[in-house]
């Protein structure tokens, strides 16, 4: 049986290069930081002149969320609480998976083929569903291990998730290269993508969970490569340099739910925090330190 010191983890992707503060560039980049954490934005403050980026996702689910299941898995025993809310963690993740494609698929994917051209994420869509079938096989076994927890098998549980990874990442790639910032500029306006939040903001809050959203983003977010970008820029003080730069925060909550969904709501389901890579603070736990991407010291 596999041990956690044989376990393999996923590297994160590489930041992209480029100036965050440029809209065009910051697609790629903060699509990067998504994918490496994630999570679902709920209605922001405005807090930018510029548009925003493609700011939701529930990219928390990405990679760290998998790498801390595919760590904690062999750090739980069945039969026990800490289990149940192993399990429940693991939904979680998988939740975000389909509520973050299907945003994709119904919002923003959309939007890129109004100026790039139909059939432009087509790529994007299949993708999508070759992800569907092993992903689905994963999650009846974690519904199963909820009501047979006495068949826990950890080298199935790791396998299963091992079959997806690879289509998933090979995907979250893919995206990157679909927002490469000259041809955005080629095709976009600035206020396209301004246009563009309020909509998308508009149809995709109404779907966020307080208590369950943001708290994915702190427990597998980058407070190093994104410390501009999100709940860590938020719950800190900021200087007149970050209140005045032209940025997007992920997600974008106003200050006040952000201590509410740090202090209050993430007690409600701290047992299931508890597996994150992150703490609440997002300081990343030893076990995953290897697997972070790069430091650019330049973002």
């Amino acid at each position: 049986m596999s041990t956690n010191q044989e376990v393999k983890l996923y590297q994160c992707i590489p930041i992209p290069d480029g100036d965050r503060k440029d809209v065009f560039a910051s697609q790629a980049i903060g699509m990067a930081l998504m994918h490496n954490s994630k999570a679902k934005p709920a209605r922001s403050e405005a807090v930018s002149s510029l548009p925003v980026k493609y700011t939701y996702g529930n990219l928390t689910v990405i990679i760290r969320s998998y790498n801390s299941l595919l760590y904690y898995s062999g750090e739980v025993q069945p039969g026990t609480p800490q289990f149940v809310s192993f399990l429940r963690y693991a939904q979680e993740v998988c939740a975000q998976v389909h509520r973050r494609h299907n945003d994709e698929e119904k919002f923003y994917f959309p939007f890129l083929e109004s100026k790039l051209g139909d059939g432009r994420m087509a790529g994007m869509v299949a993708a999508h569903e070759a992800l569907n079938k092993p992903l689905a096989t994963f999650e009846d076994l974690v519904q199963k291990m909820m009501i047979k927890p006495h068949e826990w098998d950890l080298d199935l549980f790791r396998n299963s998730i091992y079959r997806f990874m690879p289509i998933l990442r090979e995907h979250l790639k893919d995206e990157l290269k679909a927002l490469d910032a000259d041809e955005l500029r080629k095709h976009f306006s600035e206020q396209d993508f301004k246009e563009y939040e309020k909509r998308f903001f508009k149809e995709t809050t109404r779907s966020v969970v307080p208590s369950r959203g943001p708290q994915l983003v702190f427990v597998n977010g980058d407070s190093v490569n994104g410390p501009w970008y999100g709940v860590v820029a938020q719950s800190r003080k900021q200087t007149k340099s970050d209140r005045l730069a032209p940025m997007n925060r992920f997600p974008r909550f106003p200050p006040a739910l952000i201590f509410l969904a740090k202090h209050v709501l993430f007690k409600l389901h701290s047992d299931m925090w508890a597996f994150g890579c992150c703490d609440r603070e997002m300081r990343l736990k030893r076990p995953f330190a290897r697997y972070e991407p790069p430091v650019k010291l330049a973002i």
